[in-house]
Parts: structure tokens; sequence; C-alpha cells
């Protein structure tokens, strides 16, 4: 029989888990050397302000290079005189088990309140729901079709895809989409909007938000702690881990190990995995263990580190309610993009779970849940501000206009165009201590700066 924890274990593993290398390091460039901005960087130091306002360093991005910039051949596709037809497209089940399953119940819990208020201008959303892609390209490709020529979406919401094979029918067909921007789609697009921007690498630019995370776990110490940053062997994770290190380096901390040595497989033996950090540091273990894994592999190598003696702090960019249950992962920080719904006073964290309970009872918060809730009030925003007369075009021109878009204390501030290059250079951070989540640092945003290049 299966003791309370290994089946806490078993229930966690099944759990959508959502790893991004460059979504919380605000990854600036896959060269792993120095950054041409990094004594800038270091001289700034890694401080951190409101989530609204945060400073750009001036970068101006290049928007006559947005791509899918033309006018839509049919721009009331979906839209009647009472419904506008929304529907989603994510990995909701994949081979290795990882998913955005509850990103669709995010997304309608969101519509569902819109509706019960009347709409959107009059107009109530026909939500179809969330496609599956199973985390393969073709059907990726083949599910966005559907979703323009049968069912004639007026926009994809939520998105949370990690191929783009959609990407070449939403951008014939201008299809404004919604959701994570952890995909290439998202980026130097004009009809992708992700809830904190790109994700991807801007060799323009770099961030001091991963450096800030990491000092706020630090009391009253110096800002040059040891960082060993472990990630997967694959392409896009080892340029992600490079760029992680690039960032943490420009910023004043001592990245003594940069490395990729989990299969793609994942991780079975931990041995040399676990040797090779522990004396990373002159002989010495480093006082932060990075994780830029799947959540398999993090907790495995995690739990290797602690049996090992390992007692520094050990951060990934994991959250789940149901984490708690998990013994070993007890004492680990999560770093995310916004506010944890574990902080429940903030108002806007209040109406989610109160969204939820109405529209989705027993639905946990997770991140993917809490993603496609923000996807969708992104989108009701920007189209309440389009006017009655909507069309994809009006909604297109508000969006890449100067808009702005941010839940007070919740999900930073986006700006575009501009967060079609960039991530928002934002973090909080909690700790499951004691079989709960505890946040140790509310959402602040650091800075973005210009690297020179």
């Amino acid at each position: 029989m299966l003791s309370r924890g290994q089946r806490s274990r078993r229930r966690v593993l099944g759990v959508a888990m959502v790893v991004l290398a460059t979504a919380l390091a605000a990854c600036s460039s896959s060269d792993g050397g120095a950054a041409p901005g990094g004594t800038e960087l270091a001289k700034a130091g890694p401080t951190a302000g409101p989530p609204g306002g945060w400073s750009d360093g001036g970068y101006k991005p290049d928007t006559a290079s947005l791509k899918c910039g033309s006018k839509a051949a049919d721009p009331t596709r979906g839209i009647t005189a009472d419904s506008i037809t929304i529907g989603g497209l994510a990995y909701l089940t994949s081979a290795n088990g990882s998913s955005m399953a509850g990103t669709e119940v995010g997304a309608k819990a969101r519509f569902e309140r819109a509706n019960a208020e009347g709409g959107i201008n009059g107009r109530k959303i026909n939500f179809i729901g969330v496609s599956d892609d199973g985390q393969d390209i073709a059907r990726n490709a083949q599910q966005a079709r559907r979703l323009i020529e049968q069912e004639k979406i007026f926009a994809a919401v939520p998105l949370m895809t990690s191929n783009t094979g959609y990407l070449d029918t939403f951008c014939e067909n201008v299809v404004p989409f919604f959701g994570w921007g952890f995909n290439q789609g998202y980026c130097s697009t004009a009809i992708g909007f992700g809830i904190t921007g790109c994700q991807f690498a801007n060799e323009k630019v770099a961030t001091n938000s991963l450096a800030y995370t990491i000092n706020s776990l630090f009391e009253g110490a110096p800002t040059n702690h040891t960082v060993a940053v472990v990630g997967v062997d694959n392409d896009s994770a080892r340029a992600g881990v490079k760029a992680i290190a690039r960032n943490l380096k420009a910023a004043g901390l001592d990245v003594v190990y940069a490395e990729n040595p989990i299969p793609v497989a994942g991780l079975t033996d931990t041995t040399a995995v676990v040797q090779a950090v522990m004396t990373s540091n002159d002989g010495q273990a480093p006082d932060v263990v990075y994780h830029s894994s799947d959540f398999q592999s993090v907790l495995k190598l995690s739990t290797a580190l602690k049996a090992a003696g390992y007692e520094g702090k050990q951060v990934s960019p994991t959250y789940d309610p149901r984490l708690v249950g998990v013994k070993d992962f007890d004492g680990n920080y999560g770093s995310l993009q916004w506010l944890p719904a574990s902080d429940d006073a903030n108002p806007t964290n209040k109406q989610l779970l109160a969204d939820l309970a109405k529209y989705a009872p027993g639905q946990v918060a997770s991140l993917p849940t809490m993603a496609g809730y923000f996807a969708a009030d992104m989108f009701l925003t920007a189209a309440e501000k389009a006017g009655p007369d909507l069309t994809v075009d009006k909604l297109l021109a508000v969006l890449n206009n100067n808009y702005s878009y941010q839940l007070p204390g919740s999900l930073p501030e986006s700006r575009w165009p501009l967060n079609h290059f960039i991530s928002t250079p934002c973090s909080s951070v909690a700790q499951i201590k004691d079989g709960a989540w505890r946040i140790t640092g509310p959402l602040r945003c650091g800075s973005v700066f210009l690297t020179g290049k």
C-alpha cells in the first residue's frame, strides 16, 4: 500500500507543471558570455520597484519589423449582434505527462463572469473551449486550422502551447491570440499578446529581475551570491541556461555552474549531477541552485541534493497549491512572474478565487489556471475598449497603440507594442514551508537595460 506521501507525490506528478527557463529569467541573449551592458547592470544593482511603471531602459523596438500586421480579410469573423466566438489552443496532455491542464477552466471562469455581467458591449462570449494539441506540432497546426475554418473564432484565448505550428494559419487569417508567451509566436508578431510579454531572448536588452529574486532570499547579505544553474539537455534549454547565467553575472552574481546534464527523457541517476553541483563553488556548494527543468527532475534532483547535505536555497519556476503534499519539496522556493493565488488578500486574487469557486468548483488555482484566467481578462479589457463596433482590426489597433494592461499587485504591467519584443521584468517569490506556500517576496519589478548590441 502506498504511504500518504507517496500518494501525494503520485497525484502531483500528474499536475500541470510549467518550467520556463527564459520566462522567469527574462532572458536577453543565448550568448553565455558577459553582457555588453554588464557594467551598467552590476552598477545599478538588482533593485526592484512596483509592478507598474518599471523602467524600459530606453529600449525602443523596431515596431515596423512586427510580423502578421496585415488587415484582416474577414474582420468580423466570429462576431454576431449578440456574441463573440472565442476558442483556445493548449497542450492539455503530453507524452511526458506535463501539461497546461486547468488553463481552459481559468479562462471559462472569467468568461462566465463577464457573461453574467452582461458581456462585452452587449455581446456574450461564446467560449467553445480549448483544443488540445498533445504537444505535437502537426496536431497544433491542424487544430489551428480547425479553429478558423470550422469554428470561425474571433480570437484564440487562451493560447498555451510549446509549439508554433498554429502561427502560419493565425498570421494568414489575422487571429489575435492571448496567453502565456512561452513560445516564439508571441515574439515580434503584431497579433500575439502574452500576459507577461514575449519570454524569449532579445539581444538588445537584459534584465536584473532574476538576480533581485535570488538576492531577496537572503537577509542582510552581500549581493555576490554563488549560483548553480541546472537544465535539460536540449537546444532551447541550453540556450536558456546560458542566458540565465548571463543575466545573473551581469547583475553581479557569481555563476559557478551553468550546465544541462539532465536528459530529455528525465533524470534517472542523480549521482554525477549532485557531485558536480556540490563542488562547483571552488570545491564547496553554491549558495543557490536554480533548477530549469521539468518538475519530475526538479523534485528528484532537489531531493538528492538535500540527501547529500545541501543546505542552500533551491529555486525553480514551479508553483502549484498541490505541491504542499510533497514532503520532499518542503523548503524549496518558487519564482513566479505574478503573485500566486496563495496571497488571497490581493483583490485580484480574491476575485479570481471567487470566480473559480462559483464557476469551476474544486478547481485549483495553479499557474496554468491563473494564466488562462488572466489571458481571458486581458482580452475582455481590450475588447471593451475597442467599442461596440468590434472588429479584428479595431482590437489590434487598440492593443498596439501604447496600450498597457495590469492587474494591480497580482499581474505586472505589460506595454504594447513594447512587450511583443521583451518580457515584463517582474517576479514574486513563494516558499513551501511546513505544508503551505508562503509568500516571501511580493510581486516586484526589476529593470530592463540596453546591452549595447
